[in-house]
């Protein structure tokens, strides 16, 4: 057991920078290229072939950071690793999508790719959010207090960063409120609907202030046509 522990903690590092060099080649400078057609181009493929394979290295990270903490995470590190299974299979589904569907419809049925809509919308939502699981499991592990400080800082960080990558998709005010009630969740799990509250109404207000009175361009995503 100690040795599939310790070879998962190096599985989730060497995932995680897998996930990291996949996502910058996605962030690459396309100009007005659609979605369809950077999916027909071998920097697409690389990248989703990368995503994927740290996915699936994570998911092995992710359990081995929980059994060398189970003990002293408690409910909270119980949730969190849930979560965060719960989250690769998602990451796993939309990587095997990029890596091995997409390409297809690009040629075959690119307004699919270039405006999703329906059950496509609602499944890149649920895996947008599901990155956030990191951020939770970051948590129980600083207050499990048996890895390094900077374990749990870095699973924190992993989470924001994947939450910020993907911020387009779901808009600033859904990516703020959630992330905001899961770090109030974390520390007080005593009041969750007055929690989900002040999450709502801080990421409104701060959307308010940087949007419209310093008309920062933010992204709305889906609450766009209400916004």
């Amino acid at each position: 057991m100690e040795r599939f522990i310790r070879g998962g903690i190096a599985a989730a590092v060497l995932g995680g920078l897998l996930l990291a060099t996949g996502a910058s080649l996605m962030l690459a400078p396309a100009g007005d290229q659609q979605f369809s057609d950077m999916a027909a181009t071998g920097i697409f493929t690389v990248a989703a072939a990368l995503r994927f394979t740290g996915v699936m290295l994570m998911t092995w990270g992710v359990i081995s950071l929980y059994l060398a903490q189970a003990d002293r995470a408690g409910r909270l590190g119980l949730i969190a690793v849930v979560a965060c299974l719960a989250s690769m299979a998602l990451q796993a589904g939309e990587m095997f999508t990029d890596l091995f569907v997409a390409p297809s419809f690009a040629h075959a049925a690119p307004q699919v790719l270039n405006d999703p809509s329906g059950p496509l919308m609602v499944g890149l939502i649920a895996a947008w959010l599901a990155r956030a699981s990191f951020i939770l499991l970051g948590i129980a592990s600083l207050r499990a207090r048996v890895l390094p400080k900077t374990s749990g800082f870095a699973l924190i960080a992993a989470g924001a960063i994947a939450d910020l990558l993907l911020v387009e998709r779901a808009g600033f005010l859904i990516a703020s409120a959630v992330l905001f009630w899961l770090v109030a969740r974390a520390f007080d799990e005593r009041r969750p609907v007055r929690d989900a509250a002040c999450a709502i109404a801080v990421s409104a207000a701060a959307y308010l202030v940087f949007a419209k009175v310093l008309e920062l361009p933010l992204p709305a995503g889906v609450l766009a046509r209400w916004l």
